[in-house]
């Protein structure tokens, strides 16, 4: 019998991190953006990154497990909005081979309960334009586009993303 469970990520958790996202970045930008292109980032600051968040003060990643291997995260943020109490999701993934099987959910509802404890009322996430795997997830948890947008430049390529948003 296959074990799931849900924990907070540890130091030496980086590594599983980086392969498990690189993977969901494939599958779900890989359309969008290339998978060449998606190829060509660097594995070793991606894992720098990872180190680096892990050793910030503040929320940690929750990591969802498959018999201790790491299938999905995510790794959320306070933040503070006209005098209330917010969260922002800095990264949710999950590893293609486990989506639409309901542990995604698992995950967000496992970690919007983190956020409301903590007293964020609300929260928010930037979605890659033509990311349509994540906006359906998220439409079908209530999450709806508030009109804000930006456009990042990701490997030399401008990225636009669009603000989505709900109450908790």
């Amino acid at each position: 019998m296959q074990g799931i469970s849900l924990r907070m990520a540890r130091s030496d958790d980086a590594a599983a991190m980086t392969v498990m996202q690189r993977a969901s970045w494939l599958a779900a930008y890989g359309q969008v953006l290339g998978a060449d292109l998606l190829e060509q980032l660097d594995v070793t600051a991606h894992l720098q990154i990872w180190q680096s968040r892990l050793a910030e003060p503040g929320p940690r990643p929750m990591l969802l497990c498959l018999d201790e291997v790491v299938i999905g995260l995510l790794y959320w943020q306070p933040q503070q909005e006209a005098g209330q109490s917010s969260s922002l999701i800095r990264a949710f993934y999950l590893h293609p081979d486990h989506w639409r099987q309901g542990l995604g959910a698992s995950l967000w509802q496992a970690v919007a309960m983190q956020m409301r404890r903590a007293g964020c009322h609300s929260v928010k996430l930037w979605l890659l334009d033509g990311n349509h795997i994540g906006e359906g997830f998220y439409l079908r948890r209530g999450f709806v586009f508030d009109g804000e947008e930006r456009t990042l430049i990701s490997l030399g390529q401008p990225c636009l993303q669009r603000q989505m948003s709900r109450l908790l």
